[in-house]
C-alpha cells in the first residue's frame, strides 16, 4: 500500500448527485479508495450540468467533487440493471453511501437495511436532509435551505442590513465531512469486529452544529444574536473589518497584549491604559467608540502598510481578498493545494491533508457518464 493512499483497497459505492455525497467520496477516493459513482443513464448527477464546464465537457462543479472516481450507469427502474448493481455491492462493496431522496433506496431493495442483512461487515451511510426523525424527516433538502431553517442566514450578512446566504455551500460539504469521518469509524470498528454498519448524518443537523454558538446564545438569554458584518459574534474586541485606503483589512486583537501591540502600532499607546479599554470586557462594552478611533487611523494608509506593521507586531490581522486574490497569493501557489491532473483535466484545490508531509495526489479526471460500465458485466 502506497503511504498515502491508506484506504487503498476500499471499495466505495456512491449513490449520490450534488454536493454533499460526492464530496465523501471525493474525500474516501483521495485517499485511494475507488470510488464506483452510480448514476441515471440519462443525464447522470444533475452538477454535471452546473455552471460553466471545464475541460472534459461537463460543470466544473461536477469535475470538482467527482476525480478519481469511476461513474456507472443504473435505472433502478430496470430490473436486472438493478440485480448487478446489488450484486456488486453484496460481492465486492466495503461501503455505500446515499443521498438520494427519502424513500428511494429503501423501494428499490438498496437500503442499508436490507443489505446488511444479507452483508453485515457493509458500511453503509446516508445522507439526508432532516435525518430520519422530526415531523421534516420526509422531505428532501438543500444547502441553501438548510441555511435559511437553522438561522445561519439571519447571523449572517451587514450589521444592519439584510439575511444573507453564505457564499459557499458550508452544510453540503460539512455533511460530506462527517459522513467521511463516519464512514472512517466504522472501517476501524470492522477490523477487529467484523461487522460494519449504519452511519446517518443529515444536512439539518450539520447545520445546527455550525450554529453552535448562536444556540448558546438562545439557550442562555432566550434570544436570537444579530448580524455583525465584519465585526464577527460579540465575544472579543477589536474584531472587525476596518477601511483603509485601498480596501478592507481585517483586526483581531482580543488579548491585552494584542491590543496593546496594536496601540503602539496605530500610534496611540496610551489607548491601551484608556479605562474604556482596558480589559477584553470593558472592550466589548465600548467596541463602537473604540472601533471609530481605529478606522479613523486606518483608513489613512493602504492595506499592504497595515499588513506589514501589524505582522512585525503580532496582532492579527488580514485583508479581504477576492476570491482571485486569495487564489493568486504567493501562499496558495507555494501550498501545493492546488492540482493538475496527469490526464489533463482542469486544476482543482486538493483536500486539506497531508500523510507524512505529502498531499493527497489526484489521480484521474471526474468520470464520462457511464465511463466505466463494463464493471457490471
Amino acid at each position: 500500500m502506497h503511504a498515502i493512499l491508506p484506504l487503498q483497497g476500499i471499495i466505495v459505492i456512491e449513490l449520490g448527485s450534488s454536493i454533499a455525497a460526492p464530496f465523501a467520496g471525493l474525500i474516501l477516493g483521495e485517499m485511494g479508495a475507488e470510488v464506483i459513482k452510480v448514476e441515471h443513464p440519462d443525464g447522470g448527477d444533475a452538477a454535471r450540468t452546473w455552471g460553466p464546464n471545464g475541460t472534459n465537457a461537463y460543470s466544473l462543479l461536477f469535475e470538482t467533487f467527482n476525480r478519481n472516481k469511476k461513474s456507472i450507469t443504473v435505472d433502478f427502474a430496470n430490473e436486472e440493471r438493478r440485480a448487478r448493481l446489488r450484486g456488486l455491492i453484496l460481492e465486492r462493496a466495503d461501503v455505500v453511501l446515499q443521498n438520494l431522496r427519502p424513500g428511494v433506496v429503501e423501494q428499490f431493495g438498496l437500503g442499508g437495511d436490507a443489505l446488511l442483512a444479507e452483508k453485515p461487515s457493509l458500511v453503509y451511510c446516508n445522507l439526508g436532509a432532516f435525518g430520519k426523525l422530526g415531523p421534516l424527516s420526509h422531505l428532501p433538502g438543500y444547502d441553501p435551505l438548510m441555511q435559511a431553517f437553522t438561522g445561519m442566514c439571519h447571523v449572517t450578512g451587514p450589521e444592519h442590513g439584510e439575511a444573507c446566504r453564505l457564499g459557499v455551500p458550508v452544510n453540503d460539504m460539512g455533511t460530506g465531512m462527517w459522513a467521511a469521518m463516519g464512514i472512517l469509524a466504522k472501517l476501524l470498528t470492522r477490523k477487529d469486529s467484523g461487522k460494519g454498519g449504519l452511519v446517518d448524518v443529515a444536512l439539518f443537523e450539520t447545520a445546527m452544529t455550525w450554529m453552535a454558538i448562536p444556540m448558546a446564545s438562545v439557550m442562555t438569554t432566550g434570544e436570537s444574536p444579530g448580524r455583525y458584518g465584519t465585526r464577527g459574534p460579540g465575544v472579543l474586541a477589536p474584531n472587525r473589518g476596518y477601511d483603509a485606503s485601498d480596501g478592507v483589512i481585517l483586526i483581531t486583537a482580543g488579548t491585552n497584549y494584542q491590543f496593546r501591540k496594536l496601540c503602539a502600532v496605530l500610534r496611540h499607546p496610551e489607548w491601551a491604559e484608556d479605562e474604556r479599554f482596558k480589559t477584553p470586557m470593558l472592550r466589548l462594552r465600548n467596541e463602537a467608540a473604540m472601533s471609530r478611533m481605529i478606522g479613523e487611523i486606518i483608513r489613512t494608509q493602504p492595506r499592504v502598510y497595515w499588513m506589514e506593521e501589524l505582522d512585525r507586531k503580532e496582532v492579527p490581522n488580514a485583508p479581504i481578498h477576492t476570491p482571485a486574490e486569495a487564489f493568486n497569493h504567493p501562499q496558495t501557489q507555494a501550498s501545493g493545494l492546488i492540482q493538475g491532473a496527469a490526464d489533463g483535466a482542469s486544476p482543482q484545490i486538493a483536500l486539506p491533508l497531508k500523510f507524512d508531509h505529502m498531499r493527497l495526489p489526484y489521480r484521474h479526471r471526474a468520470p464520462h457518464l457511464g465511463e466505466h460500465n463494463d464493471v457490471l458485466r
